[in-house]
């Protein structure tokens, strides 16, 4: 019987880590400009928020003022359908 030695395979290339496919831009930039999109949506986000939010405000104040008005209006009859009897 003959003597084998520890059998190996062939040295292989260390494995890379996954990277860009070869025709594509850089990660890099492409994060950037993602982060930039993404900033520039939480700013609109922001500014339609508070349009709402000064939407609303202004609608309460104008229900309030109809409120009154009919309230006003309603006791202005009453006072006039009292004082003609």
């Amino acid at each position: 019987s003959g003597f084998r030695g520890p059998t190996r395979s062939p040295p292989q290339k260390p494995s890379e880590p996954p990277g860009d496919p070869p025709g594509t831009p850089p990660l890099a930039p492409v994060l950037q400009l993602l982060r930039n999109q993404l900033q520039e949506k939480d700013a609109l986000l922001r500014h339609l928020e508070s349009d709402w939010e000064r939407s609303r405000a202004q609608r309460e104040r104008e229900e309030r003022l109809l409120v009154t008005a009919w309230y006003n209006m309603v006791r202005g009859h009453g006072d006039i359908a009292v004082g003609a009897q």
